[in-house]
Parts: C-alpha cells; structure tokens; sequence
C-alpha cells in the first residue's frame, strides 16, 4: 500500500469534513435528537449539498494523497457537477430567506423574518456564495496549474464552510463571551496559514492566495457598510 502523504491541503480537507460534521450533528445530521423544530426543504437540501461537497474535498484531496492523479482527474467532471449543484443550493436558500422577509413568514424557528434579524444571513451568505463560485471556477480553469488549482478550491471550502464553522463554534460554547470577535479571530487562522504556508513553502504568496485573502478580509467590512447604507434591504427585495 502506497504511503499517504498529509499534505497541507489534505490535512485541511480533513478538518473541514471533521468540523462540518460536528457542526451539522445537533442542527441537522440528527437535528430530531436536538431541536423540535424541522427544517425546511430548501435547508435540507442545502445541508445534503454541503455534506457531499466536503465529502468529496476530502475524497479528492485523499487521492491526491495516495499519488491516484487519474483517478482525481477522472472524478473531476463529477466534483464541477456537484459544486454547480452546491452553488445553486446556496443561491436558493439565499433566495427562500429573501421571500420570507418580504412576505413577513415565520422561520423554521417560529420567529418572523425581518429585514434586522435576517439581513446579515442573506448578505453574508449571498457574499460566500458568489466568491466561492467565482473561485470554484479559476479552480476549473486552472485545472492543469495544481498550485492555482489547489488554493482556489481551498478558498472556495473556506468560504462554503464558513456557516457550519459557525455551528461548530455554538455547539462548544466558543461565542459566548464576544460572538463576532471570537469568530473573526479564529477564522481568520486559516487564509492566514495559507499566506505562511505559501512563504515558508514557496518564498512567495502565489496570486490566488492573495485574491481570496483580500476577498476573505474585506467580507465583514464589506457587509457592514451595506448595513450602515440600508443596502441590505435592496438587495433582498431585489432577491425576494
């Protein structure tokens, strides 16, 4: 048996599927044992999308890990399939919360949607969203440059697995003390070891890694000044 090499991108393959996992447990792998309330099915279909998405990162990472090249490329097709199928997901659940505000529905949760306690959800989901997409296809593009290949997707799992990182964080209790602080602080460790992966590996940032960075830093200053400005509730009107 071929020795597994546990590479850089490897080993956050499996923390993401780890984490992913342990975050979806209580909300949605068995959300009956936690919750009383259901989700709905643009939720579970997200939720299934999300599951197989990082699944399939560590699937890919894991033959790139036992030297299976052919076999990674051959399952190619198969993973720009799925992350279309992810995208479109993302886009509609961004679309059902918008509908919900602007219709003065109750969430899944029995509280109603208004523009103050749903705003940052469709916006910052709407933002992960988009830029994750955009990167997922430099991946596809750059496809025969590994190096570009490989931080593409590594950027575009970061931004998609921001949400159950955050499920994660509530389920050990590690927002309890400055919610928004506690969460930038700790995720911004990943495009943050990229950055130092990338000097003490290469003597160089390569440029994807420091077009996601600038993406990746500038989402919550971002957010915030569509908050200030009230385009939040344009852009959920326009989507809703």
């Amino acid at each position: 048996m071929r020795k597994i090499n546990f590479s850089y991108f490897f080993i956050w393959s499996i923390i993401f599927l780890v984490v992913t996992i342990i975050g979806f447990i209580p909300s949605f792998i068995f959300r009956p044992v936690f919750k009383d309330s259901g989700l709905p099915i643009y939720l579970i279909v997200h939720g299934i999308f999300m599951m197989l998405w990082f699944i399939g990162f560590f699937y890919q990472n894991l033959l790139i890990a036992k030297g299976q090249l052919i076999n990674h490329k051959k399952l190619g097709i198969f993973w720009f399939v799925l992350a279309i199928l992810v995208i479109i997901g993302n886009l509609n659940v961004v679309i059902s919360l918008s509908h919900e505000v602007l219709m003065g529905e109750n969430s899944y949760y029995d509280v109603k949607r208004t523009f103050k306690n749903t705003g940052n959800l469709v916006v910052g989901n709407l933002y992960f969203t988009v830029i994750s997409g955009i990167l997922i296809l430099i991946a596809f593009i750059k496809r025969d440059t590994p190096k570009t290949h490989k931080r593409a997707l590594f950027g575009a799992c970061l931004f998609l697995f921001l949400p159950a990182f955050d499920r994660f964080m509530r389920y050990f209790n590690l927002e309890d003390l400055s919610p928004l602080l506690n969460f930038l602080m700790l995720s911004y460790i990943f495009p943050i070891s990229l950055i130092v992966y990338d000097i003490v590996k290469f003597r160089k940032v390569f440029w994807i890694t420091v077009v996601f960075s600038v993406c990746y830093f500038c989402a919550i200053p971002l957010i915030m000044f569509l908050f200030r400005n009230n385009l939040h509730k344009t852009i959920i009107e326009f989507l809703g």
